[in-house]
């Protein structure tokens, strides 16, 4: 039995809202790519789907873009583990978070700090292709 590895993958990400409540962010994708890695396979296969980060307790550094629009890149920290342009999942972290996403084409970059960090997928998955290692 092989182990499978799921990697949230943030450039190319479709930002298609942002929704702010007291003391919480939530930034709805209408897209982000997802590799699965499988333990001994000699490919690793791509996915899609819509997802809801969610953020707790938050202070924002920067101004939020416009919507919709497209991440270039960024960061996603878990106390003291930061991971840039992926993360893994599933993503139910508690402490010390940051979201720090840069827009492309504007490069405009914001900072979503807090004390939690949510990740909902929605639906289902959508199969893409498979990718040699």
């Amino acid at each position: 039995m092989s182990d499978t590895t799921n990697t949230l993958q943030i450039p190319g990400a479709q930002l298609q809202s942002i929704e702010q409540g007291d003391n919480e962010i939530t930034l709805h994708f209408s897209q982000v790519h997802l590799l699965q890695e499988m333990e001994g396979a000699i490919e690793d296969s791509l996915w899609t789907q819509a997802v809801k980060l969610t953020v707790s307790d938050i202070e924002i550094e920067g101004e939020l873009p416009e919507c919709p629009c497209v991440i270039k890149g960024g960061d996603l920290v878990d106390n003291i583990f930061t991971y840039r342009d992926h993360a893994p999942l599933p993503i139910n972290w508690r402490g010390e978070v940051r979201c720090t996403l840069t827009v492309e084409d504007t490069n405009t970059t914001f900072s979503i700090d807090g004390e939690s960090m949510q990740l909902e997928q929605i639906d289902s998955p959508r199969y893409i292709k498979h990718i040699k290692k």
